[in-house]
């Protein structure tokens, strides 16, 4: 039987999209966001092959150690990660950064975790981690507060580096001990990958 609709995948985002547009107005802000995100995630996961490459947990370790100074826990054996290039193309449809920070609730800690979780469910990339730490102001170096985000493991100029990654702003920027993360200094203590 031959297909009627020669881009099937195009009508079934589309429905998917609308579906996400009709429960809008019953679901709380967060869920629609968070639906809109898987939503477009799929949809530049079916569009676009990202290339995943292997590492292990000890060259991993290494790694961190070697780059930022620090120990980190890994938490499985392997490590799948890509291209700098094709992560910023996994991060251009994200929404993660739309969904409302709620204190005590849904606020750093759980915005690094959801983006590590989408990330692995989605794309099978589970070298993001989650990074801890203090927030150093930029002038006095003064702590100003504890902080989670992203630690994300990516191949650049044919070299593994980490590099740190703020899923409520998309902000990145190569990983260090401090690294200047536009509006304050994130100083990583711990990264966990998972």
């Amino acid at each position: 039987m031959k297909c009627l609709w020669t881009d099937w995948r195009k009508i079934g985002f589309f429905l998917l999209n609308l579906g996400s547009s009709i429960v809008k107005p019953i679901v709380k802000e967060n869920q629609y966001w968070l639906l809109k995100s898987v939503v477009e995630d799929l949809k530049l996961y079916v569009d676009k092959k990202i290339e995943l490459k292997q590492i292990d947990h000890n060259t991993l370790t290494d790694l961190v150690s070697n780059q930022i100074g620090i120990d980190c826990w890994c938490w499985d054996t392997k490590f799948w990660y890509s291209s700098i290039s094709d992560f910023k193309t996994i991060i251009s449809k994200d929404f993660i950064n739309r969904l409302k920070w709620i204190a005590e609730s849904f606020d750093c800690d759980n915005f690094a975790s959801l983006f590590c979780s989408l990330l692995t469910v989605i794309w099978g990339y589970n070298g993001a981690g989650v990074g801890l730490g203090a927030v150093l102001d930029k002038e006095t170096k003064e702590v100003l507060g504890y902080h989670a985000y992203n630690c994300v493991l990516v191949e650049e100029n044919g070299n593994n580096v980490l590099y740190l990654y703020e899923p409520q702003t998309h902000f990145l920027a190569l990983a260090q001990k401090e690294t200047n993360m536009e509006w304050g200094i994130y100083r990583t203590d711990l990264v966990i990958f998972y």
